[in-house]
């Protein structure tokens, strides 16, 4: 198991977005990142902001990690993870990738490996440009009850509601922990431990 991760959150630039549920990948992300002190800054030309670091994990062993926030808005994707994976050179085993799963009600997540895209713009991205390659992590996380139809677009990029917000709180923890799980263990071990749970 490889002790070099890149986890990528995905969302859309700009404070517009801040708390949606579209952008719950970048709020795990930005918590992640605050509690192992992983500074980010913008890169052009990896069109993303990242962050760097080596840090150590409940089995006392060093992990090197970038955390990567694309800025070129979620349905080009791919194009971030491209340049930064390239740049890297990091291997699709070794990328994991946060995001909203309108499918799954809040409070659920799902992790999974080798998965399609199943209709997440985001994801399809990814998989278009590391050329069909689909080998790689990703943590699904629940923003639903799903509205449907032509009412999903509109209700992904609306801000969590105040009532919500101790839930989206809970859900943030337990997702930095299946990150955390992801690196220390295999993703099996990841899947029985987080597929179940019911986040309340």
């Amino acid at each position: 198991m490889s002790n070099k991760k890149l986890i990528v959150g995905l969302g859309n630039p700009g404070t517009e977005y801040d708390n949606t549920r579209h952008n719950i990948g970048f709020s795990i992300l930005d918590a992640f990142g605050e509690k192992y002190k992983i500074v980010g800054k913008q890169d052009n030309d990896l069109l993303s902001w990242y962050g760097k670091d080596t840090i150590t994990l409940s089995d006392s062993k060093a992990y090197d990690v970038v955390l990567v926030w694309p800025t070129t808005y979620m349905n080009h994707s791919g194009e971030a993870v491209q340049k930064v994976t390239n740049w890297f050179k990091f291997e699709s085993k070794d990328l994991i990738v946060v995001h909203d799963e309108v499918a799954l009600n809040l409070g659920k997540i799902r992790i999974g490996f080798n998965n399609g895209s199943a209709g997440h713009h985001g994801i399809e991205s990814i998989i278009q440009c590391l050329g069909g390659n689909q080998e790689f992590t990703r943590v699904r996380v629940g923003v639903g009850p799903d509205p449907g139809g032509d009412l999903r677009k509109d209700y992904v990029l609306q801000k969590f509601s105040k009532n919500e917000s101790n839930l989206v709180q809970r859900v943030v923890e337990v997702s930095i922990q299946a990150l955390e799980t992801l690196m220390t263990s295999s993703v099996d071990f990841a899947m029985n431990t987080f597929n179940g749970v019911e986040i309340t």
